[in-house]
């Protein structure tokens, strides 16, 4: 298969690797509308891309809709970076298309933390996610595009967050209420790089998020359900239970390990997600997710918390 790129980034080039590995790709074409990149074959025609059998979009987040609107004559599939799009006008295009043969690439859908969120649907009380490093804090930060918030509008949320906030979505619908806090600290940009919200889902989950591009590494997630206790170090998932553990004078107590699965969260579910991609793409076939009005529920909801920020920033 021949596959189009539009985006040479880092991002972009984890993915052209990862795309590559699968075997199933033997030609790639990028595409740049100013100039070539050495090393790679290019073009600055965007009509080129239209050969490919798919078109991955791994540009910035804010280019995202205007090539989407570019490419709706374009034929083949199309695998579109988080977050699709960043604004309302752009939102009600890619509803009013509808293509089955786009896919949004929100990969913690394929994740394992997915199918945990499936088998503990009924029994989650809570949820805590917390995901930080240290990129603001870099100088090489200040020339970055992600420092910017005329193009991050929502910074650290927008850009790395949105993946787990979209997977509560996907699972357990619009949250009935939320609590938000974004903060900017970093000297090197404008963007917000911590990024708090609190949620409530109606089946009586509740969740907290945390999200710094100021902070030493962390990727962890803990969960509490009814009768085991789940967490993800970013290594490895540990399930601890029953409830019903006592101590000799048959207190409640520290219910013991039950099960360790060692596991690469969000590469593996990247890998995942190019594999489910492909495997559509091969079979001819459409993206499920096109019809379900949670395909695009987070980034909806995306731009709502993003103009209630405004307006809560305006009235300070």
């Amino acid at each position: 298969m021949k596959a189009g790129f539009i985006g040479y980034g880092s991002f972009a080039k984890k993915i052209n690797i990862l795309f590559s590995y699968t075997n199933l790709v033997d030609e790639f074409l990028f595409f740049h509308p100013q100039k070539t990149i050495e090393g790679l074959f290019c073009t600055t025609k965007l009509e080129d891309l239209f050969e490919c059998d798919f078109i991955v979009i791994v540009s910035p987040d804010w280019t995202h809709g205007q090539y989407l609107r570019q490419l709706q004559d374009y034929k083949g599939y199309v695998f579109c970076e988080k977050i699709p799009v960043i604004s309302r006008e752009d939102l009600s295009f890619l509803k009013n298309q509808n293509n089955p043969l786009v896919y949004f690439d929100f990969n913690f859908r394929k994740s394992y933390m997915y199918s945990l969120f499936q088998e503990y649907k009924d029994k989650i009380l809570y949820i805590n996610h917390r995901m930080g490093h240290g990129l603001a804090l870099k100088e090489k930060y200040k020339n970055n595009w992600r420092s910017n918030i005329y193009y991050t509008p929502l910074g650290v949320f927008q850009l790395s967050g949105i993946h787990f906030f979209d997977l509560l979505v996907f699972c357990f619908g619009s949250p009935l209420s939320y609590r938000m806090a974004a903060r900017n600290i970093s000297s090197f940009g404008d963007a917000i790089d911590n990024f708090a919200i609190s949620l409530e889902f109606e089946n009586k989950i509740f969740a907290d998020l945390f999200f710094s591009y100021t902070s030493a590494y962390q990727f962890s997630t803990d969960i509490t359900t009814t009768d085991e206790l789940i967490e993800y170090n970013g290594r490895e998932l540990i399930v601890k239970g029953p409830r019903e553990t006592f101590d000799v004078d048959g207190l409640y107590t520290h219910p013991p390990v039950v099960l360790e699965k060692k596991m690469d969260l969000y590469n593996d579910s990247l890998n995942n997600s190019i594999s489910y991609f492909l495997d559509v793409v091969k079979s001819g076939g459409t993206f499920y997710e096109t019809f379900l009005e949670s395909n695009l529920k987070s980034t909806e909801l995306f731009l709502d918390i993003l103009d209630n920020l405004k307006d809560n920033w305006r009235d300070r």
